[in-house]
């Protein structure tokens, strides 16, 4: 059968008994079906280990043109994984949270660098909603868990309620959810971003600490992150064939930023490197756990290396902040800074403008000795009495 036209279904006869099928060969799974009473337009395609069927609309309630143009729709649905017959099933019965979790993370999240924090965040604190339908989830149960979280950690509570508005988005994107979203127009908490970062004073307390950590491989990766500013992740991450130590330089492969980003080594970090115990059938620089992958989560050693430096505010993240603010400190440019920490944004860099208070020090000494001498001049002169 050639392509189904409004000529070919105005002239295919009703069938007196059953159904008919008039398949379309420009568009494959595209077709017609004629019932004694009605005509209308389907698509059939193999989805799951068998032919599914689509009802499209029926004829008079939409065109051929309209009826093929949701047909091709269908079918790059399809193609993407989506199962049209299941997402039916589940806007009829209502979606649970915990099937929006899995779809989230399955269409979304699976092409996110971050997935694993959101995976973290679904298992600490939105666990307790996965066996509720979406249209249970009321705005005051997200306002409540919003303020019980911002209690302990205002961030972490700003980006639950982030993520949650994010799936309930989605969740309409895909038809699967009718409403307003509980999680829009909850206030967010007030972010103040940290300038903590290691003062001269405490940086010997820190090195000696972290040369007393008894794993090589953790003892180098925070040696890392502190002389080169790279993000713990990168650290972690690093193979052996991402290093030219000839050139003395780190190239790694995929940032943040989406992007390569090359690091010049110092001499010291070098050192370290060469100090690291290589295992034969591991590619990474920071061996894990009986030589398997790489070191996944240092945050116990950490606290044992802060508590041992009685630096017990500093986090892992802050030794990148530390390096920005010492370059600051030694005159470094913002777009050098910018660069070495590969910031895609100059305003990200800029924020470490305000821990050199040098300048500004300079400039209030200098401004005070300015006042001070106009309010001296426009003091009396005490009058000097001569001897007779």
């Amino acid at each position: 059968m050639p392509k189904i036209t409004k000529a070919i279904v105005d002239r295919t006869p009703h069938p007196e008994l059953g159904q008919r099928f008039i398949r379309d060969d420009a568009l494959p799974g595209f077709a017609l079906r004629v019932t004694p009473g009605s005509k209308s337009f389907v698509m059939e395609k193999w989805i799951d280990g068998r032919t599914r069927r689509i009802t499209l609309g029926r004829y008079g309630a939409i065109t051929t043109e309209q009826a093929r143009t949701l047909a091709m729709q269908k079918a790059g649905d399809i193609a993407r994984g989506e199962n049209p017959a299941e997402l039916r099933k589940l806007r009829r019965q209502g979606l649970t949270f915990q099937e929006l979790e899995t779809l989230y993370l399955e269409r979304h999240a699976a092409h996110k660098k971050s997935r694993s924090n959101d995976v973290t965040n679904l298992d600490r604190h939105l666990a307790y909603l996965r066996p509720r339908r979406l249209t249970a989830i009321s705005r005051a149960d997200i306002a409540t868990l919003h303020a019980d979280l911002g209690q302990h950690h205002s961030c972490n509570a700003n980006r639950t309620v982030a993520l949650l508005r994010c799936m309930f988005n989605l969740a309409a994107d895909w038809g699967l959810y009718e409403g307003e979203n509980p999680a829009g127009r909850i206030k967010m908490f007030k972010e103040v971003s940290r300038d903590r970062f290691v003062t001269p004073d405490e940086l010997p307390r820190l090195f000696a600490a972290i040369q007393a950590e008894a794993n090589p491989y953790v003892r180098g990766a925070v040696f890392l992150c502190l002389l080169t500013g790279a993000r713990r992740n990168e650290v972690l991450q690093m193979q052996w064939t991402d290093l030219d130590l000839t050139q003395a330089v780190w190239r790694i492969p995929e940032t943040k930023a989406g992007r390569p980003h090359l690091i010049p080594l110092p001499g010291a970090v070098l050192a370290e490197l060469a100090k690291l115990p290589k295992l034969a059938g591991t590619p990474y620089v920071f061996c894990g756990r009986w030589g398997r992958g790489h070191l996944v989560n240092i945050a116990k050693p950490w606290r044992a290396i802060r508590t041992r430096a009685k630096l017990t505010d500093v986090r892992l993240h802050d030794l990148r902040r530390t390096l920005a603010s010492w370059m600051v400190a030694a005159g470094n440019s913002l777009p050098i800074i910018g660069k070495t920490l590969n910031h895609s944004q100059p305003s990200t860099t800029a924020i470490y403008a305000r821990l050199d208070v040098g300048p500004v020090r300079a400039a209030l000494e200098a401004n005070a000795e300015k006042m001070l001498a106009v309010v001296a001049a426009a003091q009396p002169r005490k009058k000097v009495k001569h001897a007779s």
